[in-house]
């Protein structure tokens, strides 16, 4: 009897815990770009595409974690000697601890807006179309601090941020300044409370 009181008690709890927390899986684009690169080598944000979730814990004031794999192509131009260009392909894994604040807070309507920070872990890197490593030449991962707004309309959502690169891009001596930033967004569907 005990075993199946506790056992009530833990299916009650968790079914709580759901009707608080909201779940939206998420697909996207990203517009990534490095800034302050070397000298004679300059760096454009390309179409690149993202894919994961977030969850939302809370009312009208939220913690916003989430997890998304993210390809990210910028092109770049190295006018070094001979000169070269081409595509650069980063994939690599987001982690990201966002709060957030409905601005607007209706049943069916809401305009949020985030900020916080963010890691991505580099998976690898390398030019498109040679499909040369280039791992080696980038950190291992990045720090940023991203915000931007979104919005949810009955069961889907959106989100249009701003990702600034903190710690900085190229392993080693080159370019102790360059660090990646750029555009990002999402759409998505909304599970669980708050849809309603």
């Amino acid at each position: 009897m005990k075993k199946l009181f506790t056992l009530a008690v833990i299916a009650f709890a968790a079914g709580q815990l759901f009707a608080q927390v909201q779940f939206n899986p998420q697909i996207g684009m990203s517009f990534m770009s490095i800034k302050n690169p070397p000298t004679g080598v300059t760096y454009d944000g390309k179409v690149g595409a993202m894919l994961g979730a977030d969850f939302r814990f809370g009312e009208r004031f939220q913690f916003q974690p989430g997890v998304f794999y993210v390809n990210s192509i910028t092109a770049y131009e190295n006018t070094n000697g001979t000169s070269t260009s081409g595509d650069l392909s980063y994939k690599s894994l987001k982690l990201k601890a966002l709060l957030a604040y409905n601005l607007i807070d209706g049943g069916q309507f809401k305009i949020r807006a985030n900020f916080g920070p963010a890691y991505d872990f580099l998976l690898s890197a390398k030019e498109k179309k040679s499909g040369t490593d280039l791992k080696d030449d980038f950190t291992n991962g990045t720090f940023f601090l991203q915000g931007g707004v979104g919005a949810d309309i009955l069961f889907l959502t959106a989100d249009l941020g701003y990702a600034y690169g903190l710690t900085k891009t190229f392993a080693g001596e080159a370019a102790p300044d360059a660090n990646n930033a750029g555009l990002y967004f999402t759409v998505g569907v909304v599970f669980g409370k708050g849809k309603k």
